[in-house]
């Protein structure tokens, strides 16, 4: 007669629990793939919003440098205004050029473009009628960046400071009267 070896009753127990253990370690992973994942989309998203934002910032350093360049005296900025008060493009180069374009001032890489639009300040007296009488107006630049991310700033200029004599010449520095981000 052959002797059967005896069975030993723990053996399963030590299966159960690497099991265990196994599967634990493998949820643990795929939590970390997971918070990886979405803290790399974040972190997309908030460079194409930056790079939105810094597109509306330099549309908005253009027009001013175009707009002081070719000043030639009060009035000057009515062509940019309309009645009632309505966004009018600005007609610089850069303004509203692709991404990729000779005129645009960004890397094709960047995917970044911007818009700038006028309109004359709500205080002005000649709102009504399409002219700029008191040498101030808004700017609102338009900043589009990588995957359809848009940021908007106003920004309120005036060409020489209030109640102070009206410059002689183009030189004389834009004075920003307030600003905030739209969007």
């Amino acid at each position: 007669m052959t002797s059967r070896r005896r069975r030993d009753p723990q053996g399963g127990n030590s299966l159960l629990l690497a099991l265990i253990v196994m599967s634990s370690l493998a949820t643990l992973g795929s939590l970390t793939v997971v918070s990886v994942q979405s803290s790399l989309k974040a972190s997309t998203n908030d460079r194409a919003g930056s790079i939105a934002m810094y597109a509306a910032e330099s549309g908005i350093a253009l027009a001013i440098e175009y707009l002081r360049t070719n000043w030639t005296g009060p009035g000057t900025w009515s062509p940019f205004v309309a009645a009632p008060p309505t966004l009018v493009a600005l007609p610089f180069p850069s303004n509203n050029a692709p991404p990729g374009a000779a005129d645009n001032p960004f890397t094709a890489d960047q995917n970044a473009w911007f818009g700038v639009e006028a309109y004359n300040n709500r205080l002005d007296p000649s709102i009504a009628v399409p002219a700029d009488s008191d040498d101030q107006i808004v700017l609102r630049s338009t900043g589009h960046g990588p995957q359809g991310s848009v940021a908007i700033v106003e920004i309120e200029i005036r060409r020489y400071p209030f109640g102070g004599p009206t410059p002689a010449v183009s030189t004389e520095p834009v004075i920003f009267v307030g600003w905030h981000v739209v969007l």
